[in-house]
């Protein structure tokens, strides 16, 4: 298994979920390579993380500007996916919060600039209700649908 963070696999399982999530490996490269070799710093891990969602965020700012929705729209939920990932690192505090306020704006303002409404769902399960979003097929007729829980 690939791990980018070779001696912490918690940073390794972030940096992961954060691919698989929709972030971007060479910005992410770009951010993360200073801080990969050396001792895990969660502060540095916090400042890295929010720097590479304000930089997203400043581009698609730009880019509404220039009347690129959809690039303003991937930009936002980019910013919110590295918002979050580095929000779930952060120990307890303001700077956790800030973080997950930040990832929670990003993606209200990445969704509403989406050309397709998302649809909120809830998915019974036996420990209660799993909230997620549907994204709609832009295609006509049946559509296969995929469902990812990340647990």
């Amino acid at each position: 298994m690939f791990e980018y963070f070779p001696d912490n696999y918690t940073w390794s399982a972030a940096f992961s979920l954060a691919v698989m999530a929709g972030g971007q490996l060479g910005q992410m490269d770009r951010w993360l390579s200073p801080i990969r070799g050396s001792d895990p710093d969660p502060d540095a891990w916090t400042r890295t993380w929010v720097a590479m969602a304000k930089e997203q965020e400043e581009h698609g700012v730009e880019e509404l500007a220039s009347g690129f929705r959809l690039a303003a729209s991937a930009r936002d939920v980019r910013a919110a996916i590295y918002y979050l990932t580095g929000e779930r690192q952060t120990p307890p505090g303001s700077a956790k919060m800030r973080s997950y306020e930040a990832a929670l704006a990003a993606f209200q303002r990445g969704v509403a600039l989406m050309p397709t409404p998302l649809e909120r769902v809830e998915v019974p399960s036996p420990d209660g209700i799993l909230p997620g979003y549907l994204i709609p097929s832009r295609f006509s007729g049946s559509s296969p649908i995929v469902i990812s829980i990340a647990a």
